[in-house]
């Protein structure tokens, strides 16, 4: 759950917080201050990759160690940087790291629990998430209610450190998972899941749906409905808590019903949440933002779980990996058309209209996964080698 949280809350997400410094401090270009923001996406998907290259070689449990360790350097350079230059090896680093955190990670907790829990552990861990954006969230407001608005470097130095703990505890405590050991592990483990090409195909649509929604909720709430920058902030914050939640409540959920049917009704959930956004006013916004917020967590620990439910720790690695790749895809391609469509209709309401129809794209998808009952093989398990 803390690995989690480094490499989502610090790693990738808790750049958004620090932009506006940032860029007044060192950038001077919001158009290069999204270019780090890419690179940081786009080594996101390298780290992803190599993940599911050494899947049958590397110990899922020494990857979030490397994980933590290069997000830890990254977090530390990009606290030191003194030019754009370094800035983007930080961001690389960074984004690399959490990938290697990540996209094992669940496979992990998975593996450690019974079937009938692995719902709700899959789930906890994915809450992690929600407590790394709370924490830089929290932390970037203490720091610039101490040292001002423009204080940018002592939020990554902090981080950094707090990063370095969990690495270190990470080290001392997280030990290697038996695994399956049959022959070496490849990207097509993924086929041996029942309806992965409907796995997939949801979690492509969920990855649109929500670079869509978190990248212009708050530009959204304040130039099409009015809010002013602290409801719509708060809005986006409440999103934040209930991420912590579903995770959990859907993991957990997802145990007693079936992965299908948690999966569909989280992402039916998740398209009533954005149909909310454009109508710009409360209790519907707040509305909107719990939904979401429970879907956004909910859903990919669904669907972990469903993978988990068929693959071993290794393979879950490679086969999570493959479908985290075509998610990335779409998170970078989600905001540049929902930009193009704000810029062209000149309001929001459009782009969060294709935001809809990607997680209901997302609901027929899941739809297609095996009824609850099926029965996944149970593997052999082995010594795993860290």
């Amino acid at each position: 759950m803390l690995a989690a949280g480094v490499a989502q809350g610090f790693g990738r997400f808790g750049y958004a917080l620090l932009l506006p410094a940032v860029n007044a401090d060192l950038v001077h270009s919001y158009a290069v201050a999204g270019l780090l923001g890419t690179l940081n996406l786009t080594a996101y998907l390298g780290g992803t990759s190599l993940v599911i290259l050494t899947a049958g070689r590397l110990a899922p449990a020494m990857s979030v160690r490397l994980g933590l360790l290069l997000t830890t350097a990254g977090l530390s350079v990009l606290a030191l940087a003194p030019s754009v230059p370094v800035l983007v090896v930080g961001m690389v680093l960074a984004g690399f790291g959490g990938a290697m955190i990540w996209v094992p990670a669940p496979g992990i907790a998975g593996s450690a629990v019974h079937v009938s829990r692995r719902g709700l552990a899959i789930g906890l861990t994915g809450s992690g998430v929600g407590l790394g954006v709370i924490a830089s969230s929290g932390l970037t407001a203490v720091v610039h209610a101490v040292a001002g608005s423009g204080a940018w470097r002592p939020v990554w130095a902090i981080e950094a450190v707090l990063s370095a703990l969990v690495a270190v505890a990470a080290a001392r405590w997280l030990r290697p998972q038996v695994v399956l050991v049959s022959g070496p592990v490849r990207i097509s483990a993924l086929r041996a899941v029942p309806s992965w090409i409907g796995s997939t195909l949801s979690y492509g649509g969920y990855g649109l749906a929500i670079s869509i929604y978190m990248t212009f909720l708050v530009a959204a709430y304040e130039d099409d409905a009015g809010f002013g920058s602290g409801h719509a902030s708060g809005v986006f914050a409440l999103t934040g808590v209930f991420i912590i939640a579903g995770g959990i409540l859907l993991g957990r959920w997802s145990d007693s019903v079936g992965r299908r049917a948690a999966m569909t009704w989280a992402y039916v959930g998740m398209t009533v949440a954005v149909l909310l956004v454009p109508v710009g006013a409360e209790p519907w916004a707040s509305s909107s933002a719990v939904l979401f917020g429970l879907a956004m967590s909910g859903a990919p620990a669904v669907l972990a779980a469903h993978l988990a439910d068929w693959l071993d720790a290794r393979r879950f690695a490679a086969a999570f990996g493959a479908v985290t790749l075509v998610f990335g895809l779409a998170q970078l391609i989600g905001p540049l058309l929902g930009g193009s469509i704000a810029d062209r209709t000149g309001s929001f309401s459009a782009a969060f209209l294709l935001a809809a129809a990607a997680a209901f794209g997302a609901a027929c998808a899941a739809a297609t996964l095996p009824r609850r009952g099926s029965v996944a093989v149970s593997p052999v398990r082995a010594p795993e080698v860290p």
